[in-house]
């Protein structure tokens, strides 16, 4: 979402009230709905990386900390935009590596699942399945554990009760995963045809 030829037109401040200024008018520039500003995604990265570099220890916690809340806050909101703007968010920080990695990874499933379990506008829906499935190709074992219980969730709600938001993030899930959709193939019941890419009639 974010490339390195983009110009980066944000002053990334290095105190605290500082950061989280800086923090917060990135932010604001992911929340749209049409394509966020020339450099934002890779200016919130740059920041974190930073951050993460620059800050003592309890600090990086605090900052991290209003990171999360704020992300928190637009994933709750009515505002399509702010949803948006949060995915986006959460996208480019999955390649962010601070020392908190396994809790982030975490939070990031959590909020992936409360996107699909609470949002019905298809393109949140879209969005946060891709943000999933930048997720499950990242690596590493928690993220394995965690993209496989989110395609637990999606096959739930293939075979329970027919509410079609669910079920298209069921189908956006799994296409998304399909690595981890494939341990599924065999097992009868389960929704997955053959390939992985269609899904059975309940």
């Amino acid at each position: 979402m974010g490339s390195s030829s983009q110009a980066i037109r944000y002053q990334v401040a290095t105190t605290g009230a500082g950061n989280i200024n800086a923090l917060n008018r990135v932010l604001a520039d992911l929340c749209t709905r049409s394509n966020p500003k020339d450099g934002a995604a890779l200016a919130l990265s740059q920041l974190v990386e930073e951050e993460a570099h620059d800050l003592s220890g309890e600090a990086f916690v605090c900052f991290m900390d209003h990171l999360y809340e704020c992300i928190t806050t637009f994933l709750d909101s009515n505002e399509v935009s702010e949803n948006l703007g949060v995915l986006r968010a959460i996208y480019e920080l999955i390649d962010v590596t601070i020392s908190e990695n396994a809790s982030k990874v975490v939070k990031f499933s959590n909020y992936m699942r409360a996107a699909f379990e609470t949002k019905r506008d298809p393109e949140i829906l879209v969005l946060a399945s891709k943000v999933l499935g930048h997720l499950s190709r990242s690596g590493g074992a928690m993220t394995a554990d965690e993209v496989e219980r989110q395609v637990k969730f999606a096959l739930e709600w293939l075979r329970g009760e027919t509410i079609e938001y669910r079920r298209f993030a069921a189908v956006l899930i799994l296409k998304e995963c399909k690595t981890v959709v494939s341990k599924y193939r065999t097992q009868p019941g389960l929704g997955v045809d053959p390939t992985g890419n269609s899904l059975a009639n309940k």
